[in-house]
């Protein structure tokens, strides 16, 4: 055990800088970036992520890209289902009132109970992933699986519907 600390210090304090550098580019967050670099490295060393010796800078460069590309994605996600969901639609002139009813109207009546309770929690109520896993009993992977199916059928239900 002692080995693999040491060279997973070493590899640490070797690529942490390099990787913060495009974490930071891509993201604009110094606390993102950070964030992000973590997670690159907390995955190495639960060994979720496993590491090739031939190819370490290679790899956690794209291990850390990657991460970050996830990150923007959901995001973006996040920011266009809150525009559905809420008044920011209407206050920022792209959309009447009648959308955003017609939204959570959708959300109510034909998303299933849970998804629909779940998309409310994360967008209405700013609840994080895990927070709702907490509260419900279920997993992370659950409550990423609602949203993404809820929002999938927002978006199918909504696009021409926007402009």
């Amino acid at each position: 055990m002692q080995d693999r600390a040491q060279q997973f210090k070493e590899l640490f304090l070797s690529e942490y800088n390099r990787m913060f550098k495009a974490a930071y580019i891509l993201l604009g967050d110094e606390d993102e970036a950070k964030d992000a670099v973590q997670d690159v490295f907390a995955r190495l060393w639960d060994g979720t992520t496993p590491l090739r010796e031939e190819s370490q800078r290679t790899f956690l460069l794209t291990c850390v890209r990657n991460r970050c590309l996830n990150l923007i994605a959901q995001r973006q996600s996040r920011q266009e289902a809150r525009r559905l969901l809420t008044s920011e639609a209407i206050d920022s002139g792209t959309h009447d009132e009648e959308l955003v009813e017609a939204v959570n109207r959708y959300v109510e009546e034909r998303l299933t109970p849970q998804t629909g309770r779940i998309i409310k929690m994360h967008y209405n109520e700013d609840q994080s992933y895990k927070d709702i896993s907490s509260e419900l009993g279920i997993s992370l992977s659950a409550v990423n699986k609602h949203i993404v199916q809820g929002l999938r059928k927002l978006r199918s239900t909504f696009k021409n519907r926007e402009a």
